[in-house]
């Protein structure tokens, strides 16, 4: 049986104080195959008129797919993946990382985030050179999104290595949040 173990929210410093505005929130299951359901963070309605309104807080809006980061991999790419599918806007290089995107599409049919949520691009199939290229310019350049991620307890070694191996290789703000007592 799937269980939650670890909650990754991307997004933005908010003015004041810590933490962060997420723009997107992933939670990851295991149980089998470690997988990602991710959701994009809308701040509310609009009016009739147009503006925004906030009256019923925040909605999540699920992107279809999920994301099974190989985690057994020498060198994993669960953050880095996240970022590239869902919030490229936070990275100094966005326009690049866009420009590939594009690329995908009119070469192989997908962008990166169909790549990286229909989880079938592996060594040597169609557009993982383009997404090998994106996950390397991504972590070579500084990050300037927020990559909150909580570890539940219970979530395995493997997967809590490959995200903090991750976490560790992107230069920006990456806090680690923490479930209460007992958690790793």
């Amino acid at each position: 049986m799937s269980a939650l173990t670890a909650v990754v929210q991307i997004g933005t410093a908010p003015p004041l104080g810590g933490g962060v505005e997420p723009a997107v929130v992933a939670h990851l299951y295991e149980g089998g195959i470690p997988r990602f359901l991710a959701y994009e963070v809308d701040e509310g309605d609009d009016t009739d008129d147009g503006t925004a309104t906030d009256a019923d807080g925040p909605h999540l809006t699920r992107i279809p797919g999920a994301y099974a980061p190989p985690v057994e991999d020498d060198t994993a790419y669960p953050l880095t993946d996240l970022l590239l599918g869902t919030h490229r806007e936070g990275s100094a290089i966005t326009q690049r990382l866009d420009t590939l995107s594009r690329k995908a599409a009119a070469n192989y049919g997908r962008t990166f985030r169909e790549m990286v949520f229909a989880s079938d691009v592996e060594w040597g199939s169609d557009g993982y050179g383009r997404l090998f290229e994106a996950r390397s310019q991504l972590e070579a350049h500084p990050v300037e999104a927020v990559v909150a991620v909580g570890f539940l307890p219970g979530v395995s070694d493997e997967v809590r290595l490959a995200i903090e191996d991750n976490r560790d290789r992107l230069d920006g703000p990456t806090p680690r949040l923490t479930a209460g007592p007992g958690s790793r």
